[in-house]
């Protein structure tokens, strides 16, 4: 078994355990996204806090994945001409639709503010990370 996975690491292709943790996080982690973009757009804020604040930490995390996600096809685009490694694997395929509908989801993140903005005048506040309320207009 190790000889499989030192002969993947030498070939430049994941581990495909590695490979699916990431794109079942990557893929979930967009679900929570979009729930979130559809409830910022709708009421100019996030999903509730929940019990004991899960909710929001979950969605926390889920931004960060899928930004993280997107960041890192962005980054092996420009560096090296392709996304985030390919393999022969299915678990492969799901990396490669969790990196594609990440980078659609900030996409859509980057518009759900914009139409927030333009429409409500206001932003959603990053409570308890960050509060901006005395710069900007934050949503209510």
């Amino acid at each position: 078994r190790s000889r499989r996975l030192a002969a993947a690491a030498d070939d430049g292709e994941l581990a495909p355990r590695s490979v699916a943790a990431a794109a079942a996080a990557g893929l979930g982690s967009n679900a929570v996204m979009w729930a979130s973009l559809y409830s910022v757009a709708t009421t100019g804020g996030g999903l509730p806090a929940g019990p004991f604040g899960v909710v929001g930490l979950v969605e926390g995390v889920s931004y960060l994945l899928v930004v993280g996600l997107a960041g890192a096809a962005l980054y092996g685009k420009v560096s090296t001409g392709s996304g985030l490694p390919a393999g022969r694997h299915l678990q492969s395929g799901l990396l490669g639709a969790a990196e594609g509908l990440s980078c659609l989801s900030v996409a859509a993140g980057a518009a759900v503010l914009l139409l927030l903005q333009a429409n409500q005048g206001c932003v959603p506040n990053a409570l308890p990370l960050a509060d901006y309320s005395d710069r900007v207009a934050v949503c209510r």
